[in-house]
């Protein structure tokens, strides 16, 4: 299969969408540009698509007639240390840059450790859980994915090549279906040992479902290198635009006088464990773009875009340093009239990232001028962050009348400017009962005026699930702790801090 430069041209754009939405995501903020960049074609966004060209590209690439079984064992072993490398280095910026932050800016902390738990704290373990693989800080989701997915691809290739490909392709449709039971969490006790004085981050993606994604796509790969594969047919064009276009429209709210709109079909695509209807959202679209790069092979080619994609695995690093680099000053400058901009110029430095890998690839740049491209931008950040460094002190939640003692609590901090219905901008994590009833921390909180919403996420949805009746099913709780006879607003759970200070939510049993 000879390279296509489309397929380049759309790993490029899925590589800048996920960095626009990752900076927006980690700095708390909102910005009209994700109509574009966050799932605009249906209930499917860049991430899925980038792990499927991934396996797409790879099962091509590694089961050329000239590769031997060993070979290609060598090549995909080397390519997953290789992928490795570049995690372990972004690992140890990240980490190294949230243990100074926390000592020069104390305000960028809740930001930070609200995507990367416990580095202040358990550095040491932190760093080795994460450099195995086992504890994934936010945005680092992917790469431990693909380390995976790179060590198995030697043995799909073998099994497409002795024609056992309907093996393959059963035992992984087999895995995603009972992915749920089959998930990460089952994987805690063989690492609780070691790990056991922190909280693990299991990552956010499901691997036992995800892997559908690459193993499906490294099959095509295998069938379009060896020309085996007759996938085009009229019906299946008229079928898939049909499926394509109700999905469309019924996600951009055509039916929601029926009760159909984006939190419905959400239920029916789950992201983490790739729900059905995700599966089948993206499966069609890969079949119209195919459809499209083979009858018009040039209409998805951007020259700017194919030269991000070309550099995919160094571009994909920067983004994750250049995200985390930036949260501080991104998230304190959330609400000002040019966030949009400023989100937009940070995400074009992908296009250095891809020059500097051109120039590194052609002997032209060191390590070092890669050194002093992240040095520029980290410096940059550090100005910014101290220039909009406010005084900080601690916040500590502690909930009381809890009846449930297994399950975790959500517990969320929004600014007074925020939505209470919406995503906060300040702070969200995950904690036990016995942790609540002693009492957590946010070490250092900006002063300003918050309010504290927590819930017992009994479905895992990280939503307050309600019933028939519109009222809430599962436990919960607001600052000020006031009255629930109607509809809570902003300034019934506001409370101002400029001072170390404890908020006492009182569970409202259900």
């Amino acid at each position: 299969m000879k390279r296509i430069a489309a397929l380049d041209s759309i790993r490029g754009l899925l590589l800048l969408l996920m960095t626009i939405n990752h900076l927006i995501w980690i700095s708390g903020g909102y910005s009209l540009i994700q109509t574009v960049t966050l799932q605009p074609l249906g209930q499917f966004g860049a991430a899925e698509c980038f792990v499927f060209i991934s396996g797409l590209l790879a099962g091509a690439i590694y089961s050329r007639e000239s590769l031997t079984n060993i070979q290609t064992i060598t090549k995909a072993w080397h390519r997953a240390f290789s992928i490795y490398r570049y995690h372990i280095g972004c690992l140890f910026i990240v980490f190294i840059w949230i243990l100074i932050a926390s000592q020069f800016l104390p305000s960028a902390s809740p930001t930070l450790q609200q995507s990367a738990h416990y580095i202040v704290e358990s550095p040491f373990k932190t760093f080795i859980a994460s450099a195995a693989l086992v504890n994934q800080p936010n945005y680092f989701d992917i790469l431990p994915l693909y380390i995976v997915f790179m060590l198995l691809l030697p043995l799909l290739i073998v099994a497409y090549r002795k024609g056992q490909g309907w093996l393959v392709i059963s035992i992984s449709i087999g895995a995603w279906i009972f992915s749920k039971e089959l998930n990460t969490t089952i994987l805690l006790p063989l690492f609780s040992f070691v790990f056991s004085s922190f909280k693990l981050q299991l990552g956010y993606f499901n691997i036992f479902a995800w892997q559908l994604l690459f193993v499906g796509g490294s099959a095509l790969g295998f069938m379009l290198q060896n020309k085996t594969l007759r996938w085009q047919h009229p019906i299946l064009t008229i079928l898939a635009v049909i499926i394509a276009t109700i999905i469309f429209v019924a996600h951009h709210g055509a039916f929601s006088s029926y009760g159909i709109h984006r939190w419905t079909l959400y239920s029916y695509a789950n992201k983490p464990e790739l729900g059905w209807l995700r599966t089948l959202n993206i499966t069609v679209w890969i079949y119209l773009i195919a459809v499209i790069i083979q009858r018009y092979p040039n209409a998805l080619h951007s020259k700017a875009l194919s030269y991000i994609g070309r550099h995919s695995l160094r571009v994909f690093s920067w983004q994750v340093v250049i995200v985390y680099l930036s949260a501080p000053l991104l998230h304190n400058l959330r609400l000002a009239p040019y966030y949009s901009v400023l989100i937009v110029s940070i995400a074009a430095t992908l296009w250095l990232a891809a020059l500097l890998s051109e120039k590194y690839n052609a002997h032209t740049v060191s390590r070092l001028h890669w050194v002093s491209g992240l040095s520029v931008m980290f410096s940059v950040v550090m100005l910014g962050n101290v220039l909009t460094d406010d005084n900080v002190s601690p916040l500590t939640i502690k909930i009381t009348n809890i009846n449930d003692t297994k399950t975790s609590i959500l517990v969320l901090v929004f600014d007074e400017k925020d939505n209470l219905s919406q995503r906060p901008t300040i702070y969200m994590n995950t904690f036990s009962p016995q942790e609540l009833v002693k009492g957590i921390s946010i070490n250092a909180l900006p002063s300003g005026n918050y309010a504290v919403f927590a819930f017992q996420d009994n479905d895992g949805n990280y939503d307050l699930t309600k019933g028939n009746d519109g009222m809430p099913i599962e436990n919960f709780g607001y600052s000020n702790n006031p009255s629930i006879d109607v509809p809570v607003v902003m300034d019934q759970v506001t409370f101002v801090h400029n001072g170390p200070q404890t908020q006492t939510i009182n569970f409202k049993a259900i």
